[in-house]
């Protein structure tokens, strides 16, 4: 049994398991559970251990797959597993005891550290690097070509951005090459869906123990620190910098250049179009610290009251005055 709260005491009282698992403080009759009692502090840390001891094996086996294709000049260390259909290309390294299950693609000269695990579908691109311990899910995209394009002259977004009207246009659109490539740390774990664009000319970059979500897109050059939490459906645009341990909500836009600063929280649906300030919290659009944006959400109600006060007096003058034209034109008619 496992119980986090006063709110599954009587759970507990009715239950048949042998042993149980209390958060502290959670009153129980410990006479009940012969098989063994932990009592644990945090409870969704011992419910991160609990979920380990039963967490059910990957299935794989050390070696390459006779489906996989693996160039030559490729380095598969021991112990580790290149599943079904996996492609490997010239130069690339797969680190010791590492797992790679079906349809995996690691490009030329990339990297893959010891015991990470790339599920099906995941895409490393050239010379980009994966650090030890990580873990990537299906289809995460890492290294792909950033989005840099640039127009022969001057285009709208540059003049607009200088004189906040559209009188430039954007022909002749050009590409920039993207010869960088992504940089990630060890005991990063990054989501389904989850595309990490290569830098123009030096790495992007994923620090140490982050943990990105599903579906969360970060652009060219960007830094993002050390043990950085990033929710689903969020883009951190080309070349923004996340500090360390910076926690990011679910469907935040991050705009290019801006800096986040260490300790930060960025709520869900932000709109950053400024710099954060470090051990701050920030919401909405345009992204504010929380007291200011509190305080201006009282302002906005306290005006929709006076409005609505406003309107019901504008109302009750216009029948005071029809009632006065009424009466002057009978007082007329006599």
């Amino acid at each position: 049994a496992l119980a986090m709260d006063d709110g599954a005491h009587a759970l507990l009282q009715r239950t048949h398991a042998g042993a149980a698992i209390v958060a502290r403080g959670v009153e129980i009759d410990t006479e009940r559970f012969a098989g063994g009692l932990a009592i644990g502090g945090r409870h969704k840390v011992a419910l991160a251990r609990l979920t380990r001891l039963f967490s059910p094996p990957l299935h794989h086996v050390p070696g390459i797959h006779p489906s996989a294709v693996v160039d030559p000049a490729a380095n598969i260390r021991d112990g580790a597993s290149v599943g079904p259909l996996c492609v490997i290309g010239p130069g690339a390294r797969i680190g010791p005891g590492a797992v790679l299950l079906s349809q995996v693609t690691v490009a030329a000269g990339a990297e893959v550290g010891a015991g990470s695990i790339l599920h099906p579908g995941v895409r490393i691109g050239e010379n980009c690097v994966i650090g030890h311990g990580c873990i990537l899910q299906p289809n995460a995209c890492i290294g792909a070509d950033g989005f840099g394009f640039v127009t022969a002259e001057e285009g709208s977004v540059e003049r607009a951005q200088k004189t906040g009207e559209v009188t430039a246009f954007n022909f002749d659109i050009q590409r920039i090459d993207s010869l960088g490539n992504v940089i990630v740390g060890d005991n990063v774990e990054i989501g389904a869906g989850t595309c990490i664009d290569r830098g123009t000319l030096g790495p992007t970059r994923i620090g140490d123990g982050s943990k990105i979500d599903n579906l969360v897109q970060i652009g060219h050059n960007v830094t993002v620190g050390e043990n950085v939490m990033i929710a689903g459906s969020s883009g951190i645009a080309g070349s923004a910098t996340i500090g360390d341990r910076v926690v990011i909500g679910g469907m935040v836009g991050i705009a290019d250049h801006k800096k986040v600063g260490d300790d930060a929280i960025v709520a869900g649906k932000a709109g950053v179009g400024r710099d954060v300030e470090p051990r701050s919290v920030y919401t909405g659009y345009p992204a504010r610290r929380i007291k200011e944006q509190r305080s201006l959400e009282m302002d906005q109600m306290r005006i929709g009251r006076a409005l609505r006060r406003l309107r019901a007096v504008t109302e009750r003058v216009d029948r005071l005055e029809a009632a006065a034209d009424g009466n002057e034109e009978g007082e007329g008619g006599e």
